[in-house]
């Protein structure tokens, strides 16, 4: 079953928790800047954005280091039925 990266902002801490899991594993460095996810604050709003770079890989790690669930994988059933 094919399985896909749900992204949910409203749920972001600002953790960073799956920018620094990204970096680690695909940099092999602990540092914000070698992520291909970033977060960022809107101080107005209090919320949170979540966005890729283009070098993303896909491999959804990121995901499964989110620990609000702003970021989770779901089957693609799943999503369709959320969305439907």
């Amino acid at each position: 079953m094919a399985r896909e990266l749900a992204v949910n902002p409203g749920r972001c801490t600002g953790c960073c928790t799956c920018a620094l899991t990204c970096a680690i594993t695909h940099q092999g460095e602990f540092k914000l800047t070698g992520a291909f996810i970033s977060i960022a604050r809107d101080e107005f709003e209090g919320t949170f954005t979540i966005t890729f770079s283009s070098l993303c890989r896909g491999c959804k790690k990121c995901a499964l280091a989110c620990p609000s669930g702003a970021l989770r994988v779901v089957d693609v059933e799943e999503m369709a039925e959320q969305e439907g």
